[in-house]
């Protein structure tokens, strides 16, 4: 094997991939028929390819996945064609044991990497093609749109960010599969983040346990890692563990996602130790009867906002001075650090999605008195033919340590 080829930005060499064997995330037969969904909607557009960056968006269509997204991979998926993969030469063996493409290529070093691109679209005779690229995210920059205009002049470039949002938008049997897998990770490390609570150990030490329980249950890297607050601090909108020693009757705010083949199943939960103050009671009392009307409001037909109206007058009993973000649910499936959201879909007031069989949410009821305490409870569930099912496990119950 002559690695070095790997470098001059040409196809990578020729290996027998049975000598290795592949870690593809799905079966052959489901990524063609992704792809044709992908052309079904290349037509309804009136594309002729789709350049592809996100990292999401490329391992859907193609299994590719590295923890280094940064690294500008990029997947031109022409209508008529096969697709390649374009990325850093390093990246060769992620690709070669994820992906089910075989045209995969290096970057050239130094290369400028736009006009690589277009190299790749020009190969199908698309000089001229109508190019929708996935610019809501990651290395498709202003600058690399530019370059990509630069390099093909006569192309049309337009954005294809629907249209990814749409192909995503219902998850297949087998990635429902691979969240219900997540979420047994989830259930482990959320059960040792209970139950190493206690007087005198740290946020951390509550997060170490977390995690290891996840990876022994399974879980890969995370999107997110286990989220802990405690205190005060539980008080803080998107805070985490900072070294701080949990104290008798602090409110230990919990938030857990395991990851199965970069499918995720978040769960959100919240632990007193000692008796909770009435105030915290009466929260998580109210989170916990939002979330109940929510999951019992999902089903086929029901509207978003509607959903969210249930939510919020459950939610209206939690108190007096304590805020809330207003989303009752967001769609989540495949990602890649930092976020296990995939924007297909919202429970909000302002959000008129129709819920269909398929959908995946994950459901963050929590409510916080900034700078006292903060309340969680949620679950991931599906939208199913006849309601939902909650794909995450455990009591919704306040606990205390």
């Amino acid at each position: 094997m002559r690695l070095h080829r790997s470098l001059d930005g040409g196809p990578f060499p020729a290996v027998d991939l049975k000598d290795f064997g592949k870690e593809l995330a799905f079966s052959v037969d489901e990524y063609r028929s992704r792809m044709r969904c992908a052309h079904a909607a290349m037509d309804a557009a009136g594309l002729d390819a789709l350049l592809v960056m996100n990292p999401a968006n490329v391992f859907y269509l193609s299994g590719f996945q590295t923890f280094a997204v940064d690294g500008a991979a990029c997947l031109v998926a022409p209508r008529h064609g096969e697709p390649a993969i374009a990325m850093d030469p390093p990246e060769f063996g992620s690709a070669w044991i994820s992906a089910w493409i075989k045209d995969l290529r290096g970057y050239p070093p130094g290369s400028d990497r736009p006009a690589y691109a277009a190299s790749m679209l020009a190969e199908h005779g698309l000089d001229r093609g109508r190019i929708g690229v996935d610019d809501a995210n990651w290395g498709q920059t202003p600058a690399f749109r530019a370059g990509l205009e630069q390099s093909l002049p006569e192309a049309e470039f337009v954005s294809a960010g629907e249209l990814f949002i749409e192909l995503r938008r219902l998850k297949s049997p087998a990635e429902i599969e691979h969240i219900r897998w997540a979420a047994l990770a989830t259930r482990a490390a959320t059960e040792a983040a209970v139950e190493t609570a206690a007087v005198g150990v740290t946020d951390g030490e509550i997060a170490g346990a977390a995690y290891a329980a996840m990876a022994h249950a399974g879980g890969e890297y995370p999107c997110l890692a286990p989220i802990v607050t405690s205190g005060r601090r539980s008080g803080i909108l998107h805070s985490t563990h900072k070294r701080r020693t949990i104290e008798r009757g602090d409110t230990v705010l919990l938030e857990i996602g395991a990851c199965h083949q970069r499918y995720n199943a978040p769960q959100m939960r919240t632990l007193t130790v000692g008796p909770p103050a009435d105030d915290v009671r009466r929260a998580a009392d109210a989170c916990i009867a939002a979330l109940n009307a929510v999951l019992d409001a999902l089903r086929p037909g029901a509207v978003a906002r509607d959903v969210a109206e249930i939510g919020w007058r459950a939610l209206t009993a939690a108190g007096d001075d304590l805020v809330f973000h207003g989303n009752f649910g967001y769609g989540i499936g495949a990602g890649f650090p930092p976020n296990w959201a995939d924007a297909t879909g919202f429970i909000q007031r302002d959000h008129s999605t129709v819920l269909q069989p398929g959908m995946v949410f994950h459901h963050p009821i929590a409510v916080r008195r900034l700078g006292q305490f903060g309340v969680a409870f949620s679950e991931t569930s599906v939208i199913t033919k006849d309601g939902c099912e909650v794909l995450t496990h455990g009591e919704r119950v306040l606990v205390e340590c």
